[in-house]
């Protein structure tokens, strides 16, 4: 991720673009807190709500790959594929990960 395409891609100033992408992160990673606590109880109606706003929060930003992943994880939930969930969410604390490492080099 570069926080300046970004920035572009959105048509809004660099600092606006990382305060953006801070609460994403933030929103983000609480939400898939729940959702993993949710897997933990096989609670699929929370699992799939979880991944349905990180789905939609990414697809805002232009972040296809946690878009994808959070997709994914909403219909496994619909269909009680946990393993394919479990999958999902590895790739979404990856990225999120990712992003924070970025971030921090931006302060």
């Amino acid at each position: 991720m570069n926080i300046q395409e970004l920035a572009n891609h959105l048509e809004i100033e660099e600092s606006q673009c990382l305060e953006l992408t801070e609460l994403f992160l933030k929103t983000s990673s609480t939400e898939l807190t729940h959702l993993e606590s949710a897997i933990g109880k096989k609670d699929l109606v929370t699992i799939e709500r979880m991944a349905h706003s990180i789905k939609g929060s990414a697809v805002i930003l232009g972040l296809s790959e946690i878009h994808e992943a959070a997709k994914k994880i909403e219909i496994a939930a619909r269909e009680n594929r946990l393993m394919e969930i479990n999958r999902g969410v590895l790739m979404i604390r990856e990225k999120l990960g990712w992003m924070a490492e970025v971030l921090q080099g931006k302060k």
